[in-house]
């Protein structure tokens, strides 16, 4: 199984500066065949000693009631380091690519890097094979580091099926309407699942969908997500979570704005795969249902289906869901409490999703 990577370079990069690889997608050129993706991450150094950190740490220890020397607290402080790391601007970091070497980005004022990479037809399938499977790159090193980095890459074929997943209450329990409880939730306590949810992911992904997690989750806690994700057995995917800045005294804002923020995402999504068609998978707790409302009117003939985890007590027939949905048909989004309810909705679509079945189910 792949694991998140982390690596500690020896030249440009100090050997005390980290650097870690979000999960992407490529999409293919209908012209020429190639394949264009990026590679994506962050570069930053922890300082253990710090005491300033290990104030803001403390403070927050308290703030939530924790117990000093707590499992709990060691949790927290494990989860708030990422946000107080040092972030290193001016990074260029490479990455081999097969028997090639590309510029994997130079990292900016917040040590996050964003670099696009373009790969033939010939050289996707040498080192991946067909759409649906995962391209592997690793850092370049100096010469006797033994340290290793790997990053990875999806090949998304340009038909089948995509589903566009939230986190947060989604899939995993963090009740977002309850600052305390959420913090408590995504700082403190171990991630937890919502039922179901992965057997229903795996179902499609064994079918050939692909799965894109898009959530206002800060990037620093890509970490224990994608590990959380392993561990609850939810299908591999890209990930796009939001850039925040840490603010001790305003922890709960750091997780606030999702809607702009997913919308440009997803918008991003669909228009680099205009023949594939999406369910968007989200919650009623914040603004997933007018979010993918607006994403479904403004693709129609994309997106398929809307799922809506209820979380709040609004009915279906009720004034939010029939001005965040209208006009479009009734039956292009549901309303559900258990997994379990959206089982013949997935059968339906992925008879109807041939092309998809043909793609090899992500790993």
């Amino acid at each position: 199984m792949w694991m998140v990577g982390i690596l500690w370079l020896a030249t440009q990069i100090h050997s005390d500066e980290t650097v870690v690889f979000y999960p992407s997608y490529a999409y293919q050129d209908p012209t020429t065949g190639d394949w264009e993706g990026y590679v994506h991450g962050v570069i930053y150094e922890r300082e253990k000693g710090s005491l300033w950190r290990a104030g803001v740490i403390t403070a927050a220890r308290r703030s939530l009631d924790i117990p000093a020397h707590s499992a709990e607290a060691k949790i927290l402080e494990e989860r708030l380091r990422e946000f107080l790391a040092d972030r290193e601007r001016g990074k260029e970091i490479r990455v081999r690519l097969g028997q090639r070497v590309v510029l994997a980005g130079t990292s900016g004022p917040d040590g996050y890097f964003r670099n696009p990479i373009r790969i033939s037809e010939a050289e996707a399938r040498r080192l991946a094979g067909g759409p649906g499977s995962w391209l592997r790159y690793a850092a370049v090193l100096p010469a006797g580091d033994t340290r290793t980095l790997e990053g990875r890459l999806q090949l998304i074929g340009q038909q089948g099926l995509s589903i566009v997943s939230d986190i947060d209450d989604t899939i995993k329990h963090t009740q977002m309407l309850e600052p305390r409880e959420m913090l408590l939730n995504s700082l403190v306590r171990p991630f937890r699942a919502v039922e179901g949810m992965a057997d229903l992911y795996q179902e499609a992904a064994e079918a050939g969908a692909t799965v894109h997690y898009v959530s206002a989750s800060p990037w620093q806690l890509f970490v224990p997500l994608e590990q959380f994700r392993q561990q609850a057995r939810f299908p591999a995917g890209s990930f796009h979570l939001q850039q925040v800045r840490f603010d001790p005294g305003a922890l709960a804002h750091m997780f606030s704005g999702p809607k702009d923020f997913k919308i440009t995402q997803i918008t991003q999504i669909i228009a680099h795969f205009p023949q594939r068609r999406f369910i968007l998978v989200g919650d009623s707790g914040q603004q997933d249902p007018e979010v993918y409302g607006e994403l479904a009117r403004k693709y129609p003939q994309q997106v398929v289906a809307i799922w809506i985890r209820k979380i709040t007590p609004e009915l279906a027939q009720g004034p939010r869901y029939q001005k965040a949905f209208a006009p479009l048909p009734p039956t292009i989004w549901k309303l559900f409490e258990k997994p379990e309810e959206l089982r013949p909705e997935l059968k339906r679509i992925l008879a109807h999703s041939p092309s998809s079945l043909q793609q090899a189910p992500p790993k």
